[in-house]
């Protein structure tokens, strides 16, 4: 009868309000996925250059911690293979300014690495330099709630990892997990999967599937855990047929290959820049006009709702 239980337990948490999911920030999206969710999978992919780390941060991370539900109490564990943490902050700070006080500012203007066309650095104005110095508390809210983890990444690491940063959130009993807060949102986000480091004895993708199969271990386990993982697409060569057929857009097949984790992801995102196919339409939005942020958002797996359905957003 445990399973009955079980399935009432899920009612009754969603009639007390404690099933919707935290805002991605993205209205279009969220009519077809309910947001970010406990004991939820994630597969973002998009090619090279195209805004992986940009959305993820903005849309899983940046909007759940603003969204600032107490009650989900959202933390994050971010396995940063890329950036620094310095360079997360200024994207998020970056995102901040533009919604909260009409000024943008980029991650290059803030870092002062942009030249003009004489070739000088293009420097922080004294102004902007002043307002992002009130942003300290905006910052330390953002690091109150994300735990870096740069260098390497392989399996054994990540399960350390994980397992560590769990501990201060509950506490493991022989096979089960009691979370000190069971509506609570732990995203595990690694960034990305493609530079996983392999370990003696392992290839590359061993250790990829390995911390797929281990996320999903934590997932089901620990009923806070939601697993966000970002890979960059490499098309294989059904997606190089494709393109040969003018068919720009990535699709499933693209992750496929990737082994276990687009078959352990609920919920797999794709992300493309119409920009760069040198296309001058893409479902119906005039990309000439919208430029170079506009970008489209496929939903290719949804284990809760409709899938291959895509919606055009700018960031």
């Amino acid at each position: 009868m445990g399973e009955i239980d079980e399935f009432y337990k899920l009612i009754d948490r969603g009639r007390e309000g404690n099933s919707a999911g935290l805002s991605l920030g993205l209205p279009k999206l969220e009519k077809y996925i309910e947001g970010l969710t406990p004991t939820t999978s994630y597969l973002i992919g998009a090619g090279s250059g195209v805004g992986k780390t940009t959305f993820i941060i903005y849309s899983f991370i940046y909007c759940p911690i603003m969204e600032d539900d107490k009650s989900k109490d959202v933390h994050f564990l971010y396995f940063s293979l890329e950036m620094t943490p310095a360079q997360i902050l200024a994207k998020l700070i970056s995102i901040y300014l533009y919604l909260h006080e009409g000024v943008s500012l980029s991650f290059a203007d803030i870092f002062s690495r942009s030249k003009d066309q004489n070739g000088e650095a293009i420097i922080l104005s004294d102004d902007n330099y002043e307002l992002i110095k009130t942003c300290r508390p905006i910052l330390e809210k953002f690091m109150d709630r994300i735990t870096f983890v740069t260098g390497t990444l392989n399996a054994a690491k990540y399960v350390s990892e994980v397992s560590k940063y769990l501990k201060r959130f509950g506490e493991f009993n022989g096979d089960k997990y009691i979370p000190d807060n069971p509506n609570q949102i732990l995203g595990i986000v690694v960034d990305h999967l493609n530079l996983v480091r392999a370990s003696q004895g392992k290839s590359k993708k061993e250790e990829i599937d390995l911390i797929s199969t281990y996320s999903v271990s934590f997932r089901n386990k620990c009923t806070i855990v939601s697993p966000i993982n970002v890979m960059q697409l490499n098309r294989n060569a059904n997606g190089q047929e494709r393109l040969k057929q003018g068919l720009q857009e990535p699709d499933d097949s693209d992750l496929k290959e990737t082994g276990s984790v687009f078959e352990d992801s609920m919920i797999a995102l794709l992300l493309f820049n119409p920009v760069r196919a040198k296309l001058m339409t893409h479902r119906g939005y005039d990309i000439k006009q919208l430029g170079s942020n506009y970008r489209s958002i496929k939903c290719i797996k949804n284990r809760f709702g409709a899938a291959d359905v895509a919606v055009g957003c700018a960031f």
